[in-house]
């Protein structure tokens, strides 16, 4: 909040009041935007002055300075965000029947893995963001999911060129190799549900099923996740941080902080009244977040920078008769002056200013 202090006593030699204003750093924003008939003011520490930005004599209180300074500023909003390991894909049921295999928990899995058996046959990891949603076969119209298998068949060395969208005779006669070498009937085919598309690594948690159990298509098998961590911070829709490669810090509970970026941005969803978009944030080194794996933590996004401007302490500002913002700066035959400035980015304990002042002066801040 403003904190204001009035002499009421009465000098010799000085027949009126004098008023003293001061901002403390947390109500600097906000005198910023509402700063209305303040007399007059002088940051504690400094000598008394009038309205016509004389200093008055007589100030016994040490004078503490800081230098007005030129650099670039980054302006940093801080909120609230949730460290969790990544989530990897969710292992269903593709096909119906006896489930007669299944990855030990903690069981590293990747494309060409094999995810679990139903009835002794494997159902198989693929590459590729988009599910199954067919059978893959010939006659088949094009699509993203036929170059999304031919993609890992070419990598496997299963398939000769290059990946497209349409299944022909190579892709055909690739899937009858592959089958071949999984001890598949070779059909040159593969069944809604023989495949599961995947991205990455990740690692087989606890199921919910054993071995010998009956499934149909569709149920959940177990969960996995991955190694990285990711942090999620709620934010509101539209905001100006929620965009994709933006620059962050993250501070750890752990004690220190961690460079990160933004990764994603879902979709907006109703929370406690409100409108929000989840935002992810990745680490720019994974190791940074050390053994964590569930933690509240703070993330301060990059909002502006400001490259070389003069800043000062907000502490050294004052608030001047009739709006806007002024600092005491020290030095010359009067002492001090009261000089009136512009206040651009707010950076952490410094903000930015413009006017009748110059890098290395020094300005008055509270003791």
């Amino acid at each position: 909040m403003t904190s204001v202090e009035n002499d009421a006593g009465t000098s010799p030699g000085r027949g009126r009041r004098r008023r003293w204003v001061w901002l403390s750093v947390a109500a600097v924003a906000t005198a910023a935007v509402v700063v209305t008939g303040v007399v007059l003011v002088g940051p504690p520490g400094g000598a008394a002055a009038d309205a016509d930005g004389e200093s008055g004599a007589g100030a016994a209180a040490p004078t503490v300075t800081a230098e007005v300074t030129r650099g670039d500023l980054t302006g940093v909003t801080q909120k609230a965000g949730k460290l969790s390991l990544l989530g990897g894909p969710a292992v269903v049921a593709g096909l119906g029947g006896t489930v007669t295999e299944l990855p030990a928990p903690g069981t590293e899995l990747t494309s060409r893995s094999v995810l679990y058996r139903v009835d002794d046959t494997p159902v198989l990891a693929v590459e590729g963001s988009l599910p199954q949603w067919r059978s893959i076969e010939s006659g088949m119209t094009d699509g993203p999911d036929v170059g999304q298998l031919e993609r890992s068949l070419v990598a496997w060395g299963f398939l000769k060129g290059t990946a497209n969208d349409h299944f022909d005779a190579r892709t055909e006669a690739a899937v009858k190799a592959w089958q071949k070498e999984l001890g598949l009937p070779r059909t040159g085919a593969l069944e809604k549900g023989r495949i599961q598309f995947v991205t990455g690594t990740f690692t087989a948690g606890e199921a919910g099923v054993a071995v010998g159990d009956e499934v149909g298509a569709g149920a959940p098998l177990y969960p996995t996740s991955r190694r990285d961590r990711v942090v999620t911070v709620d934010l509101p829709v539209g905001s100006p941080l929620a965009r994709l490669d933006g620059v962050v810090t993250i501070d750890l509970p752990t004690g220190g902080s961690a460079a990160g970026r933004v990764t994603g941005v879902g979709a907006p969803r109703d929370a406690d009244g409100k409108t929000v978009v989840a935002v992810s944030v990745s680490f720019d080194d994974p190791a940074a977040a050390g053994d964590l794996t569930a933690a509240a933590v703070q993330v301060g996004f990059r909002s502006e920078v400001r490259e070389g401007v003069l800043s000062v302490p907000v502490t050294a500002l004052g608030a001047a008769s009739g709006g806007g913002f002024v600092v005491e700066v020290v030095g010359g035959a009067s002492g001090s002056r009261l000089v009136p400035v512009e206040v651009g980015l707010f950076a952490g304990d410094r903000v930015e200013i413009s006017g009748d002042v110059s890098e290395g002066d020094e300005v008055v801040v509270p003791a």
